[in-house]
């Protein structure tokens, strides 16, 4: 199986301040699709998406962060200045990530959806995880989540388990991603 094709002027950065405006307006998006997550990331930092930004930079390289919390790295996938989808890449698991949430989590922006963005930003970030020294990932999704199921099964991912969310407690699946083969 080969990397999905980059969408034509589609790259993935590193979140940055002078696009903080644009991020707002991403998370408005997910608000008003009545998705709270993103939004609510912005909200706990009260709306100060510079600082946000900041914080997930220096939360990256953080060497003593609180227990429970693992270093993250984020990504944008951008074409010019719009923020299509966003991902974070966890550097190691935890017990609980290891029941839910995995290495790797993404969203794409609701009015960008299926466009082959969700599977071209994966294998960017699964590029991403290999370069962190990643052998593995680990990604999970509910069950009824059939796009995201999709998309990681498209990167390669292998059915490891199906289980119930200790956090949500809701069903999920469990995909491991052997980041040592070549791609």
């Amino acid at each position: 199986m080969g990397t999905p094709l980059i969408p034509e002027g589609c790259r993935l950065i590193e979140p940055a301040e002078d696009m903080a405006e644009e991020y707002v307006a991403y998370a408005q998006e997910f608000r008003d699709a009545d998705e709270p997550f993103i939004q609510g990331e912005l909200d706990q930092a009260d709306g100060d998406a510079p600082s946000l930004i900041k914080q997930w930079r220096d939360h990256a390289a953080a060497p003593n962060l609180p227990e429970g919390i693992v270093p993250c790295s984020r990504y944008w996938l951008v074409r010019g200045r719009r923020i299509l989808a966003t991902s974070r890449l966890r550097h190691r698991l935890t017990e609980a990530l290891e029941d839910d949430g995995g290495h790797i989590g993404y969203e794409v922006r609701p009015s960008e959806r299926r466009k082959g963005y969700a599977t071209c930003l994966l294998a960017m970030t699964l590029e991403k995880a290999r370069q962190l020294g990643l052998h593995r990932a680990l990604l999970t999704c509910h069950v009824d989540n059939l796009p995201s199921r999709r998309t990681i099964e498209k990167n390669g991912g292998q059915l490891a388990s199906q289980g119930i969310s200790k956090r949500s407690g809701q069903p999920i699946l469990r995909f491991w991603m052997d980041l040592r083969r070549a791609r």
